[in-house]
């Protein structure tokens, strides 16, 4: 877990020791814990009136609420599906895991077990980062969509798109040149009945044979609009998609207006849809010359990253509608109370960024103040309701010395996140500690550390079963790499895959953990045992032109049973490089090993991406496992999911299982497989009994 983050904690507990405990192990696994003790019903429904919890640990044995009661108010709150629950087994308290699970918790901790306590907590806190980061990703695909449809219907050019010969969308100014007034009213309409008669042979032939190609082309047409007028005309024509289905775009360029066109999009280029601010974009590269100006002049400026506090809650009320709202009318405020040289900007989600220039330390720290009061005292209607929030600001100073743009954005974070833990309503500002490293140190500190494991071989397999729902056993494990340090302690993937991957050391990782992979199936093999291993690739692999040939060696040296490893690709990644991936998994065929997409579900048409890459198996999505057994709307996407896969002749595997109740589900469903550290986490050693769930 990243040491940037932070977590609201609820505990239920009488006892303050116990509290202290939880908030010290979260606190060593290099996590902030902003935790709130409540000992009744009473207190529960009042602290999550102040905060919205990551997670709830509930202890057993408590007199004044009992489990059900604790998960009937987190769904009361619609927080059940947002809020990690726990239980905590107290000396002489100790409850039946089956039991607490069917109410509602995800899993149990032993407070007097330390190593139990801090893997529970560890992967609960992993799932939170990960739960947060799709939040962001989410909001940032839907800005970029309604920044998309808005550049479309801001064009000058008449714009359209086409599917089997038929309209199926149109902008205003296609609508326009053709004399229609609605999009409904082309719908289906032919392209063929937009072309003059003398050109529809030609149009015809044109248009069938590009259906064949994948390029840009022209087409010049004699036209006629509704009312028959005709005109000519020069198309050009794309491939294209709408919601994961093919199609070609057609243009009919404006030249006269185009240079208005280009005005209006760098206009539209820099602005936030819902807030009409700059967005993020406009605000990292005007960061990166107030940077240059700092060095070049000597100037001082300052960085502000404004959070609103309790915005979830607040959305909650008000609706997504609603939430955009508050959002508006806060980003209007600020544009009154921001000076002119300000870069005000919404940076993601309900977190402002401002460049303050000409600002020292005190004066940052005033004028942050100054905002922060600002909001404060700032009440807006919406819905008919009168609505008020209290924001958090986090300051980082831009000075000669001041380090790169990243590094600069990332102390103001931290500082945000420490004001956090004191509180909502704070302003911090951020002052690095003697000695502190920048990411950027620490990146090639840890590279470093890798490059030495990599030539001494302090690497090390651990190994977590994929079990069959359907009495298959045969033995499948994942496989994951850990790292030792110079004394032997292990380094977990979150501490060293993310330097890896910003300093380009993946390619090397992945190979080692293929080549000692290779070694165990060749003794797995030699003890005739049919072992099958599922190995992730980093994105970085996928487009390395020689990893294939070097497969191809390694494979046939080690003469390893067929398909006895599955490689497995991310969906996004994929989809970002379908070239590399399509590649990939017909080479993968050819030597006779699988190819798995990971995290699958999450695109807008996932089934498309599988008409052009060859795969075998499908990781659904670890998000659609959350609270399977109560959450309709999971439980509907993966059932979709599973009986589209099945038609198709692919396997399905629910990764990141946490209760029992899930498995009669996924059963149900026909999933195939199963995983999660509810099984068993992963282990140095290949001794899981696969016969258990057959029998």
């Amino acid at each position: 877990m990243s040491k940037e983050t932070s977590v609201n904690m609820i505990v239920i507990d009488d006892s303050f020791n116990n509290e202290e405990k939880l908030v010290s192990t979260i606190r060593s696994l290099g996590t902030t814990a902003r935790s709130v003790r409540v000992e009744d019903d009473e207190d529960l429904e009042e602290a999550l009136k102040k905060t919205t919890p990551d997670l709830l640990i509930y202890s057993n044995g408590m007199e004044l609420i009992d489990l059900p009661s604790t998960i009937k108010i987190l769904t009361d709150h619609k927080l059940i599906n947002t809020t990690s629950v726990l239980t905590a087994c107290r000396e002489g308290n100790a409850n039946d895991l089956d039991l607490v699970m069917s109410q509602g918790a995800n899993d149990q901790i032993d407070l007097n077990n330390e190593a139990h306590l801090k893997n529970v907590l560890h992967r609960e806190l992993l799932q939170i980062k990960n739960n947060k980061r799709l939040a962001k990703i989410e909001v940032a695909y839907l800005e970029s969509k309604k920044r998309i449809e808005s550049l479309m219907d801001s064009s000058r050019d008449a714009i359209a798109y086409i599917h089997e010969g038929m309209h199926i969308y149109s902008n205003q100014s296609y609508l326009e040149l053709f004399g229609f007034e609605e999009n409904e009213d082309l719908e289906g309409t032919p392209i063929l009945d937009m072309v003059s008669s003398d050109d529809q042979n030609n149009f015809k032939k044109f248009l069938r044979n590009y259906g064949k190609k994948s390029t840009i082309e022209s087409f010049e047409s004699g036209m006629k609009n509704a009312d028959g007028t005709e005109f000519n005309g020069k198309i050009e024509f794309s491939p294209a998609s709408i919601d994961g289905e093919p199609c070609i775009q057609i243009i009919i360029r404006n030249e006269l207006d185009q240079k208005e066109l280009e005005k209006q999009i760098n206009l539209l280029s820099q602005r936030d849809q819902v807030t009409g601010l700059y967005n993020r974009q406009f605000f990292l590269d005007s960061l990166e010359k107030i940077i240059s100006k700092a060095k070049k002049d000597k100037t001082e400026s300052a960085l502000l990253y404004l959070s609103l506090d309790n915005f979830h809650d607040m959305k909650t009320k008000l609706g997504v509608i609603g939430g955009d709202q508050l959002l508006i009318d806060i980003a209007e405020l600020l544009k009154k109370i921001c000076s002119a040289n300000d870069v005000l900007a919404r940076f993601d989600g309900h977190n402002f960024t401002i460049i303050h220039e000409k600002s020292n330390r005190k004066d940052a720290e005033t004028y942050g103040n100054k905002l922060r009061e600002a909001i404060e005292q700032f009440n807006t209607e919406i819905n008919g309701t009168k609505t008020n929030t209290t924001c958090t600001i986090g300051i980082s100073l831009i000075e000669k010395e001041s380090p790169e743009s990243s590094e600069i954005l990332l102390r103001a974070e931290k500082a945000a996140e420490e004001s956090q833990a004191l509180g909502p309503n704070k302003v911090s500002v951020y002052v690095p500690k003697e000695g502190e490293l920048t990411q950027k140190e620490v990146d090639t500190k840890v590279s470093s550390a890798l490059l030495a494991a990599l030539k001494n071989d302090m690497f090390v397999l651990n190994y977590q079963p994929v079990i069959s729902l359907h009495g298959d056993i045969e033995e499948r494990y994942e496989v994951y790499v850990r790292m030792k340090d110079k004394k032997g302690a292990i380094i977990m993937p979150d501490d060293f895959i993310p330097a890896a991957e910003r300093s380009g050391l993946m390619p090397l990782v992945d190979r080692w953990v293929i080549s000692n992979a290779l070694k165990v199936l060749m003794a797995q093999k030699k003890a005739k045992k049919d072992t099958k291993f599922f190995i992730k690739l980093s994105e970085a692999s996928l487009r390395d032109e020689k990893l294939l040939p070097w497969l191809e060696q390694k494979i046939h040296a080690a003469n390893i049973n067929k398909n006895a490893i599955i490689f497995e690709i991310k969906e996004s990644v994929a989809v970002t490089n379908l070239k590399q991936s399509k590649a990939l998994g017909e080479g993968l065929a050819a030597l006779d090993c699988g190819f798995a997409l990971d995290d699958f579900g999450t695109g807008m048409n996932p089934f498309q991406l599988l008409k052009h890459i060859p795969v075998d198996y499908l990781k659904i999505e670890s998000s659609f496992m959350d609270k399977l057994s109560t959450n309709t709307q999971n439980q509907e996407t993966v059932k979709n999911i599973t009986e589209t896969a099945t038609k198709m002749g692919k396997l399905t595997i629910a990764q990141c299982i946490h209760d029992a109740s899930s498995l009669s589900v996924l059963w149900g469903m026909g999933v195939n497989f199963i995983q999660g550290n509810f099984l068993q986490e992963p282990m140095a050693e290949l001794n899981y009994d696969f016969s258990e769930m057959a029998g």
